[in-house]
């Protein structure tokens, strides 16, 4: 089974179980046509438990904005949730958000609190994988003299330079000890592309506001750290997206590690004993 269908059922399982607050708020970015991407959107339950999510393409952002228009007050999160393997992103990023909103309840409820952010560190020695161009940590890689591999779907951003480069192929992840995974290939469905070709690394990360839920099928797959963030204050939070202001503490950025976290079932029975 794909990692999708697999954190479909957890999320099923929690619904089944528990009974979840109900949808307050669903914030859709304005589609802004002077703009290559779309802005982040955010899930926000009774309860103060908020998702972010990301739709990285206008189009599907358009068909989102209009379909989310009659969202009420009061919807069961899971009509959302449940668009998870649906083959229109902007309803499985969408999904995401929800999915997220309702990791984030039950944690809370099962009295798990997320740790926060921890760096990793890089040397000469290492050769890092990057799925997913992370613009700020390439620059200080590069100066460094750090080897890096970038995978892009993009064919403009293919390049190549000493210690460098940016390329379509997930195999050249092979030779890549350390890897930074963008969440956002949960969202676009190619993590089971991409992690075949990370079997030889001593570490993996997943990271980006799509990581926001459980991660138990990643770690199952060798996924040794996943981050994302947590949002602490909702109302605070869409407040500052709509102004288009900084985050700063209305979030708080967390890693999750496979060796420390205790497990759905663990979390599960923690959360039924409350």
């Amino acid at each position: 089974m794909s990692i999708l269908p697999e954190i479909l059922a957890l999320t099923r399982t929690i619904h089944d179980e528990f009974a979840l607050p109900r949808v307050r708020r669903v914030y859709v970015p304005p589609v802004r046509h002077d703009k290559a991407h779309a802005d982040f959107g955010l899930v926000i339950l009774d309860d103060g438990s908020a998702g972010l999510f990301y739709v990285s393409q206008q189009e599907p952002l358009s068909r989102l904005c209009e379909a989310t228009k009659g969202t009420a007050s009061g919807s069961p999160v899971w009509e959302l949730a449940r668009e998870l393997t649906s083959h229109d992103i902007g309803r499985r990023a969408l999904a995401f958000g929800a999915a997220s909103a309702i990791t984030q309840h039950f944690l809370n409820r099962a009295g798990y609190k997320t740790p926060t952010r921890r760096g990793m560190d890089y040397t000469p020695q290492d050769h890092v994988g990057m799925v997913g161009l992370f613009p700020s940590l390439v620059d200080r890689l590069r100066q460094r003299g750090i080897p890096l591999t970038v995978i892009e779907q993009r064919t403009e951003l293919m390049q190549s330079d000493t210690n460098f480069q940016v390329t379509l192929d997930p195999a050249q992840l092979s030779a890549c000890n350390k890897i930074l995974c963008t969440a956002a290939t949960l969202l676009n469905d190619t993590i089971d592309v991409i992690l075949p070709h990370c079997t030889g690394a001593t570490w993996i990360t997943v990271i980006g506001p799509s990581a926001g839920c459980l991660p138990d099928p990643l770690f199952a797959r060798g996924v040794h750290t996943v981050g994302g963030s947590r949002v602490i204050d909702a109302y605070v939070l869409l407040a500052r997206m709509q102004a288009g202001e900084p985050w700063r503490d209305s979030v708080e950025k967390y890693v999750l590690e496979a060796s420390q976290y205790p497990g759905f079932t663990a979390l599960r029975a923690r959360a039924h004993a409350t």
